[in-house]
């Protein structure tokens, strides 16, 4: 059974999308540290799963402040942020390359519609990730005012750009 191919523009984003999630981890894991460290327990007698799941609004207040003062501190909070940057430039490149497919007219729609609605942005990138790049036909694309043919005649390779590692 042949294992499924990835190119970059996937391989970046499913980096970028664990990276987040494992640091999202981490900072869920303090809020727990948190309320077994002060005891907080909801009337009902549940542990609450999180700061915000905490039942007294009083309580709630006083860990959440807490727990993002811990968060920001350790330098978690900044961590998060470039990856959430990372994750979100990570996206827009494998859009970009999933939309290089597409026939000019989809291709028009799509991209309005994956800036403008969150569902379908969601939906062209579980596609582009089901893709197995075996399948597709290298796509090559050229930078902003370089003209056709002169790739041949150049000696400077990073002027053409393969989306495909086949």
């Amino acid at each position: 059974m042949k294992t499924k191919s990835y190119n970059k523009q996937q391989e970046t984003y499913m980096l970028a999308k664990a990276h987040l999630e494992s640091l999202e981890q981490l900072e869920r894991e303090l809020e727990e540290k948190y309320i077994a460290e002060h005891n907080i327990v909801n009337p009902d007698g549940s542990i609450p799963r999180a700061s915000w799941a905490i039942d007294d609004d009083e309580i709630c207040d006083k860990a959440m402040t807490e727990c993002s003062k811990i968060v920001e501190e350790s330098g978690l909070w900044a961590e998060i942020l470039d990856a959430r940057k990372q994750l979100s430039a990570a996206e827009d490149l494998l859009l970009e390359y999933g939309l290089s497919m597409v026939p000019k007219k989809e291709k028009e729609v799509l991209e309005k519609a994956v800036k403008e609605d969150y569902t379908v942005r969601k939906k062209v990138i579980n596609l582009v990730l089901k893709l197995d790049v075996r399948t597709v036909k290298v796509v090559y694309y050229r930078p902003f005012g370089a003209s056709i043919g002169n790739h041949r005649k150049s000696n400077h390779l990073n002027e053409w750009s393969r989306y495909n590692d086949i």
